[in-house]
């Protein structure tokens, strides 16, 4: 038989190999539980992007709360403000379905669990008992009774087996009891997780009542200042269409006087006609027909919704750009309309004369005489308008013509 020394050493070798396979089999039991599912990430996900929206849009909401003209980009930005606060409030509810959802699964895998838990522990104490009740000796004794060394391997493979079987036990008794501790962590964090959005859930509610309440609000200022612009553009349409009338009835005077001289056989008195095409200077030097924002004719207009004949061509131009007059002529008019703004009217002779509206500045006043190409004014948004360019119209033996047939 083998020595007793000889077979102790072995065995001692045994066990601390045994040992060290237990201890690694603890470690990586750890990593067994996976965490929470991804649709719960992807959802907390979305609703932290949505949140960086929301504080994007209050910004902006706050640059414009004090801007009566601005109302209309304020309500723009509630709408944005009430939809994203909407995709929260869906966003949330399905978080809060899915983590109830996960919940209850993770409360019935907790059961298993533990059902395998009290199996895995009543056969960890079985063992526990034995290995105590025998020892390591009961191993010893079995090697030590060997007859040879092939009867020592065969005994030891069968000594190993068992070993293992008791390692395994150990093993799986450790990765059950920690399987249950990370399923009852990742179980109260979904809970709190649910009590959390739930209580976000109502505030949420809240800010989008308040939106609705602030767009409502919105609502009836705009439409109050709807009706106010309103008013006030049918005053200066008013008022336009007098100044008009007022040109129309001087052009078509000049242009009677003109026929009665020249039956008299006196001629005209400025030595005007009535134009023919491309005989007009351009009114801004530098600023050729690809400046027209708006043509003769008539349009729907923006503010009243009513069909109005737009008696002029507008010229987008920047402030302070220099307008010229058209044709030679005697300045008629020079002041400031609460509709046309800063404007000038040049009378040519003949009944033809030509305006000049929105002007930031006036050069030239009622009584000068002018030639074409010279400097009478400087582009402006004043009046009437909602940006820096020139109205320009042309009156042909009292009414409004298409200013842009008179240039090549």
């Amino acid at each position: 038989m083998m020595r007793k020394k000889h077979v102790k050493i072995f065995a001692g070798c045994i066990a601390l190999l045994l040992a060290a396979i237990m201890l690694f089999s603890t470690l990586s039991s750890a990593f067994l539980y996976a965490g929470a599912a991804s649709s719960v990430s992807s959802l907390k996900k979305q609703l932290s992007s949505i949140a960086d929206q929301k504080a994007a849009v209050k910004k902006e909401i706050a640059a414009l709360g004090d801007k009566l003209d601005a109302a209309s980009e304020r309500k723009a930005a509630l709408d944005k403000q009430m939809e994203l606060t909407q995709d929260e409030i869906d966003t949330t509810e399905a978080l809060i379905d899915k983590l109830a959802g996960q919940i209850e699964d993770k409360e019935a895998e907790l059961v298993v669990a533990e059902q395998d838990l009290a199996e895995k522990s009543e056969l960890f104490a079985t063992r526990i008992r034995v290995m105590y009740e025998s020892g390591d000796v009961s191993y010893l004794d079995v090697l030590l009774d060997s007859g040879d060394l092939g009867d020592m391997l065969s005994r030891l493979d069968k000594v190993s087996q068992i070993m293992d079987y008791d390692k395994k036990v150990v093993a799986d008794y450790k990765a059950a009891k920690e399987d249950i501790v990370q399923k009852k962590a990742s179980l109260e964090q979904d809970k709190e997780d649910e009590v959390s959005y739930k209580g976000t859930l109502q505030d949420k509610y809240e800010t989008l009542e308040d939106a609705k309440s602030e767009q409502e609000r919105l609502m009836d200022e705009l439409n109050a200042n709807l009706e106010e612009k309103k008013a006030q553009e049918e005053k200066m349409q008013a008022e336009q269409e007098s100044i008009n009338s007022e040109i129309e009835r001087l052009s078509r005077l000049a242009a009677e006087e003109a026929k009665r001289k020249a039956q008299q056989g006196g001629g005209s008195s400025g030595g005007g006609s009535t134009p023919v095409s491309g005989t007009f200077t351009w009114p801004l030097p530098g600023y050729g027909k690809g400046s027209v924002t708006s043509p003769y004719g008539y349009r729907i207009h923006p503010i009243t919704g009513k069909r109005k004949l737009h008696a002029g061509t507008d010229l987008g131009a920047p402030k302070g750009t220099q307008i010229v007059a058209a044709k030679s002529g005697t300045v008629v008019k020079s002041y400031m309309s609460s509709s046309y703004g800063n404007y000038t009217v040049i009378d040519h002779g003949g009944g033809v004369m030509t305006a000049y509206a929105h002007q930031s500045k006036r050069l030239v006043s009622a009584g000068d005489h002018v030639s074409a190409g010279q400097v009478i004014g400087l582009v402006g948004s004043t009046g009437n308008s909602t940006g820096n360019h020139l109205h320009f119209e042309v009156y042909v033996n009292g009414s409004t013509v298409n200013p842009m047939q008179y240039f090549n």
